[in-house]
């Protein structure tokens, strides 16, 4: 790193962040999906679906903001293509993961619609999950970062965001597209909007937030010694405002009150704070190298987990299992999805190795002069 500015390259502590985030939501996806009520009931399965489940995703998309603070040379016609791509994706997703299969489950009589409860192929499709949320809210960070270049105007948008999301909630118009469409913004989960918004746009916001003072930090040290101290301060005040009225606060993890949310963005500073001391305390090590490599690959593990999650329910049905089969099933899941993301991997180095292989020549003759 030079004297002035801080490469986010070199900062090991938000892939081990990201890879245990990924690590997370494969391990509450499997839960949620395949553990029966009874383990759902259970204080194991209680705490592990509150303590476990909003970390993972507001790590991710936190992490998300940094990465779009550090993003070189982009121009806001390519934020906006890359924000469109993942919006789509997420639909596409929803397609491959649940309609499709769940619309076979029903043909082949392995479950019936009675099974299924609200959900039916149409409600699987127009889930709004996080790639969803991560496309609206990659667009924002790309128009925020083109037009008001500074650090504090994303803190006071996301500040604006979190205070005003409760007056924007359950707001509809009596249209049944136009709510739909809204449902996107400020929607609740028992309406199939697992990420809206509001308020969840704050996380991204504050990251990028972070990672504009971050990248032009001259002391790598300092800068996450202030943000513990800071994010230390903001948790003592959100903790304040949720004692206000708790109820409204702590209703909904994924839609939670301002205080809630102060709450969870500091904690998100603090688990990056403690990321980056356990990279400089602890050697590189095997698990490191997964957990990076699941951060270099996200979106690719993300959707082999969701498919493989997805397409299992026909083989073993909606929560179904108990303890010690859940657990199961997410060893499964872990294992199966990081091998899927190799696979997928090589496949795709070979094919562009085929379809260029003068870049690729070029390629290694630069590692090797790197290396020399």
């Amino acid at each position: 790193m030079n004297a002035t500015t801080v490469d986010s390259s070199r900062i090991k502590a938000f892939d081990l962040a990201r890879g245990l985030a990924v690590l997370l939501m494969m391990l509450i996806h499997t839960l949620d999906f395949y553990g029966s009520s009874t383990v759902h009931e259970t204080m194991i399965g209680a705490s592990f679906k509150a303590f476990v489940g909003w970390p993972a995703a507001s790590t991710f998309v936190f992490i998300m903001g940094i990465f779009v603070a550090y993003t070189p040379n982009a121009t806001l016609a390519q934020g906006l293509k890359r924000a469109a791509m993942l919006f789509a994706l997420g639909y596409v997703l929803n397609l491959f993961r649940g309609t499709i299969p769940m619309w076979l489950s029903i043909q082949m009589g392995l479950v019936t619609y009675e099974d299924l409860g609200p959900h039916t192929p149409l409600t699987e499709f127009l889930i709004v999950d996080v790639l969803q949320f991560a496309g609206i809210a990659f667009a924002v960070c790309s128009l925020l970062q083109h037009y008001l270049p500074n650090p504090k105007y994303w803190l006071a948008t996301a500040l604006l965001v979190n205070f005003v999301s409760p007056l924007l909630w359950d707001i509809s118009t009596g249209n049944l597209y136009l709510d739909e469409l809204l449902q996107i913004f400020w929607g609740y989960e028992a309406q199939g909007a697992i990420f809206p918004q509001f308020p969840w746009l704050t996380y991204p916001l504050v990251g990028m937030a972070f990672g504009g003072w971050l990248k032009t930090s001259s002391s790598l040290p300092d800068f996450f010694r202030r943000s513990f101290w800071i994010a230390t301060t903001g948790m003592v005040i959100g903790l304040g405002i949720i004692f206000t009225d708790v109820e409204f606060h702590l209703a909904d993890s994924l839609r939670g009150g301002p205080g809630l949310i102060i709450c969870i963005s500091c904690f998100t500073i603090l688990v990056l704070c403690a990321c980056q001391f356990i990279v400089n305390s602890i050697p590189h090590n095997p698990i490191f190298a997964i957990l990076y490599t699941w951060s270099k690959y996200v979106t690719v593990v993300y959707i082999i987990q969701w498919l493989l999650v997805g397409w299992g329910l026909m083989i073993f049905g909606l929560q179904t299992m108990n303890s010690s089969q859940v657990l199961m099933a997410m060893l499964g899941v872990v294992v199966l999805s990081d091998l899927g993301m190799r696979v997928w991997v090589k496949a795709t180095t070979s094919n562009n190795i085929q379809r260029h292989p003068t870049t690729s020549n070029n390629i290694k003759i630069a590692d090797a002069q790197a290396s020399a």
